[in-house]
């Protein structure tokens, strides 16, 4: 596994080495053509080209079609502050949430104590129970 992970760092310089040694080669026997093989270079350049733009002709239509459907509804057209706003929206989402949360536990915790107080003030108590010291640390305790 270590020599997968040497050879894959020193890919790249390898790769340059090698590019390099063949732009060398290259000039070096560009020296060499003699003007019979320089036209004939020339000849095969333009006929490449040639074929390059018949090529690029025959697949720009798909090309543009394709293009025309994807600038219909693309964000390279939208403005940057919707991608601000829109950044916005899951934290304000949050806090709305958080909000409601709280609301809800303070609303639940409201009707717990006065269903307590409730059931305390109609539930018939004989007045010795009152004066028991138990029963007031019931009351103290925060339920």
């Amino acid at each position: 596994m270590k020599s997968d992970q040497a050879s894959d760092m020193l890919r790249p310089a390898v790769e340059a080495r090698l590019g390099q040694q063949i732009a060398l080669r290259l000039k070096e026997g560009e020296r060499n053509v003699t003007p019979a093989q320089a036209e004939r270079l020339k000849a095969l350049r333009m006929m490449a080209l040639e074929r390059a733009r018949a090529t690029r002709a025959e697949t720009a239509p798909a090309a543009l079609q394709q293009g025309r459907v994807l600038a219909l509804g693309g964000p390279a057209r939208w403005k940057p502050w919707i991608f601000r706003a829109a950044s916005i929206v899951p934290l304000l989402v949050l806090v709305a949430g958080l909000a409601a949360l709280q609301h809800y536990q303070q609303e639940k915790f409201v009707h717990a104590t006065a269903d307590i107080d409730t059931a305390l003030l109609l539930d018939e108590l004989p007045p010795a129970a009152y004066a028991d010291p138990g029963f007031a640390h019931y009351l103290r305790q925060d339920r």
